[in-house]
């Protein structure tokens, strides 16, 4: 099944994304996997063998990240400013 998963590619993805963003599209994915593996989708054949880097590149797309530049810049900042040496 790892070999069906490109991790370089979802971690390309999944800039700016938290944990918990990472863990809500990586269910969307799954989900979507078993919907096409069940319910099949005109447009392809279903799927064998789980979800693939594919699907859940698909829910990264369609996750918005808790994160924004902004706030990082803001962060790396403040540890500039307040961290303790």
């Amino acid at each position: 099944m790892l070999d069906r998963i490109d991790l370089a590619t979802l971690v390309e993805a999944s800039d700016l994304f938290t944990p918990a963003d990472i863990e809500f599209a990586a269910r969307k994915g799954s989900q979507g996997a078993l919907e096409t593996a069940v319910y099949g989708d005109l447009d392809k054949q279903p799927q064998m063998g789980g979800p693939t880097t594919g699907d859940y590149v698909t829910a990264l797309a369609e996750t918005r990240p808790t994160l924004t530049n902004a706030i990082v810049a803001d962060f790396t900042e403040d540890i500039a400013t307040i961290a303790r040496l």
